[in-house]
């Protein structure tokens, strides 16, 4: 019991972004904002230094990870973490080829995150862009290969420039890279516009909540709930839930025609890392976002006076054939995350 109630410390102490005692080896230590949720570690950190620091940080690594060996000692090519055999997880890939050690985390809430990336040395972006230009063809190759972890698709024509590399293997790799790079680059322009043609029907709606009758036709029940998170947050959201809908005063003061309504919409499972759709939103939803139906369409919005001021309202979610309001739920379901220090086995 004392040993998990350690745990839970240190795991409140990281969320809370306080630093922790492990060494610092990073060339650049990338903040909060900026951490993607795959995390390239720099070949040379061998394994047992990565192992080392989230085991100080308090991760477990499962078990079952150690019963194949590798096929170089002491460098698996998979390990998984988690938090008392729960969520959030980490999971780790390692490509002996070029020595790329790959960190999933994109569970983890912005301050576990950064816990995790403020001890070890990452490949930052502009030093994978770098390595396309390199005369070593296992740093071009890691350059490729690391660009298509992270989905960079802003190094589209830089890789396809390599698709005509005098090196037949670093070229045929170009081009599968530069072909994953597009259709990621297509399925974003198309979820683009779902979210602007969903956030185009949003106005009618939010102009309707200054109705108080009309607000409460919003309230999600247990079975939504269970639709929108994992199960470790249904109580607290059930909770919150029930406090937000009791205030007489939850609704927006009537809007004047010439109010102008900003709308911004994103999946909850973008809302996990930094993109221009996670960005609208308030920084709350990415510490719950990890427990988040991936799935969902969820809504922010901005109000805009004729005189330029403005104020950002939050929580619309399109649940199949109706909408719901939870604002500022993440209130609600931080707290439960921060002393629980476990979570729901369930994935959606």
């Amino acid at each position: 019991m004392r040993n998990i109630a350690n745990k839970v410390g240190i795991y409140q102490k990281n969320w809370k972004g306080l630093p922790s005692k492990a060494c610092k080896t990073k060339e650049t230590i990338m903040t909060t904002q900026s951490l993607n949720q795959i995390l390239i570690v720099q070949p040379q950190c061998p394994f047992i230094d990565i192992a080392r620091i989230l085991a100080q940080l308090g991760w477990q690594r499962d078990p079952l990870d150690m019963a194949a060996p590798p096929l170089i000692y002491g460098e698996p090519e998979v390990a998984t973490w988690s938090w008392a055999g729960n969520k959030p997880f980490v999971v780790y890939t390692f490509n002996p080829v070029v020595k790329m050690r790959v960190l999933e985390v994109a569970t983890l809430p912005p301050s576990l995150r950064q816990a995790l990336a403020s001890q070890l040395p990452l490949l930052s972006p502009d030093a994978v862009e770098s390595m396309l230009d390199s005369d070593d063809i296992r740093e071009r190759l890691l350059g490729l290969w690391a660009a298509r972890e992270t989905e960079r698709v802003d190094l589209i024509e830089r890789t396809r420039s390599l698709t005509k590399d005098a090196e037949p293997v670093l070229a045929e790799q170009a081009q599968e890279v530069c072909a994953k790079l597009e259709r990621i680059n297509q399925a974003r322009t198309e979820l683009l516009v779902q979210m602007k043609i969903m956030s185009e029907a949003a106005p009618a709606l939010i102009r309707r909540l200054d109705d108080p009758a009309f607000v409460q036709t919003l309230k999600p029940s247990r079975a939504d709930i269970e639709q929108l998170f994992d199960d470790v947050l249904i109580d607290a959201a059930l909770q919150g839930i029930e406090k937000l809908f009791a205030d007489p005063n939850l609704r927006l003061e009537h809007l004047t025609p010439d109010t102008r309504i900003e709308v911004f919409a994103s999946p909850a499972g973008l809302l996990r890392w930094p993109n221009m759709l996670s960005n609208k939103f308030p920084g709350g939803y990415r510490d719950i976002a990890g427990w988040m139906n991936p799935r969902r369409v969820w809504m922010c919005w901005k109000l805009v006076s004729p005189a330029g001021d403005s104020t950002l309202y939050d929580g619309l979610v399109w649940l199949d054939d109706k909408w719901l309001w939870l604002p500022k739920i993440f209130r609600y379901l931080t707290p439960t995350l921060l002393t629980q220090a476990s979570a729901s086995l369930r994935k959606h």
